[in-house]
């Protein structure tokens, strides 16, 4: 029977020792009492989660090396770190599973930056105004997931290179930063879903770079250069899109790029609605494209072109437009045309071929209702 109460005592013993280990250690931080947030990230036992309530304005650059870490603040009006100048970040992530939660962050060379192979969430953060960089960097291998953020007045809002990968979602807005909103560079990954909105920035509203790859759906991406370039990578732009009002084109893709563009409303941009060149793969299905100032889809020098079911209408020039050895297939169900300022489509030469329209199709198929070029050739001719 004693034996009996030992072995019990010894097993309530180890489950205790280990509830203790995960309950996390808390601690508050009153930076206008001089507290720092590095002095608490010292405190306690490493081992254990530690979360910490930010109060006031903290002037201290922060690093995290530590393991399952929550700086969290009462709200981004009263939480704020503020790196003191440019001789570092003013948040650096190098430890798994951090929470940044209800902060906002300012200065430092960069406002957030989440370094390889560490994970961290970022949920309802103001970073703006760095010293000199970005608001956000996720490189070398690190992945964030960024919820109900604010990215703003920084070079790029989300620089993602290197290997990192990054979600955005949620309410998040990225703006009126003087790069792009969503910089991707040397084989990363971006997945941005709504309703995000990433407005008026100086560059690109996403830029994909050099072997990078982006999913982007039910977003408001408006006011920036191109909406979306994609160079030397892929991008599929999902469903419920809004891609208005950009300075330049909607969607761009270059230097053998392969994008998708599904069920989406291109608008109002000042030049075309999607444009490929250099080479590029453009697959269009079930977009709306109209009032863009020049065409609503440009393909030009070796791109390849598949359209099905779009509805391409009122833009200032053609539909569609394809030339310099560029090839345009259409597909079942129809594409419709209305109200372009010139001819529905447009071959610019010889070198052009189209499949899929009246006359001009391998198997009879016509998948495209709008006026057509006398220039354009089928694929036999």
């Amino acid at each position: 029977m004693t034996r009996t109460y030992l072995i019990a005592a010894a097993l309530l013993a180890v489950a205790a020792a280990g509830s203790a280990s995960a309950q996390a250690i808390k601690f508050t931080v009153d930076c206008s009492k001089g507290q720092t947030i590095g002095a608490a990230l010292q405190r306690g036992d490493s081992r254990k989660p530690l979360d910490i309530l930010v109060r006031g304005t903290c002037n201290e650059y922060v690093t995290i090396t530590r393991d399952d870490v929550t700086p969290r603040g009462e709200g981004a009006a009263a939480s704020i770190v503020n790196g003191p100048g440019s001789a570092a970040p003013a948040i650096a992530i190098r430890g798994q599973r951090i929470f940044l939660d209800g902060l906002t962050v300012t200065g430092g060379a960069q406002g957030v930056i989440v370094s390889g192979p560490f994970v961290a969430t970022l949920s309802n953060l103001v970073v703006r105004n760095p010293a000199t960089g970005n608001a956000v960097v996720v490189r070398g291998g690190a992945d964030a997931s960024i919820n109900s953020c604010t990215l703003m007045q920084a070079v790029n809002g989300l620089q993602v290179n290197r290997g990192g990968s990054a979600r955005v979602f949620g309410n998040s807005e990225i703006r009126e930063n003087s790069g792009s909103g969503i910089r991707a560079d040397l084989d990363s990954a971006v997945n941005v879903s709504g309703p995000t909105k990433i407005l008026d920035n100086g560059a690109h509203g996403i830029q994909l770079e050099t072997g990078s790859t982006g999913i982007i759906s039910n977003s408001e991406i408006a006011g920036n250069a191109n909406g979306v370039l994609v160079s030397a990578s892929r991008a599929s732009i999902g469903g419920g899109n809004q891609i208005r009002d950009n300075r330049e084109n909607g969607v761009l893709a270059g230097a053998g790029a392969t994008v998708t563009v599904t069920d989406n409303t291109i608008v109002n941009n000042s030049h075309n609605g999607i444009a490929g060149h250099l080479g590029s793969t453009l697959v269009l299905r079930g977009n709306e494209i109209a009032f863009n100032g020049d065409t609503g889809v440009y393909c030009r020098a070796v791109c390849t072109l598949q359209v099905a079911g779009a509805s391409i209408h009122d833009n200032a020039h053609h539909a569609v437009l394809v030339m310099l050895g560029s090839r345009s297939i259409f597909q079942s169900p129809m594409t419709t045309t209305g109200g372009n300022g010139w001819e529905d489509l447009w071959c610019g030469d010889s070198e052009t071929s189209v499949d899929g329209v009246d006359g001009l199709s391998v198997d009879g198929g016509d998948f495209f209702d709008g006026s057509v070029s006398p220039l354009c050739t089928g694929f036999n001719d």
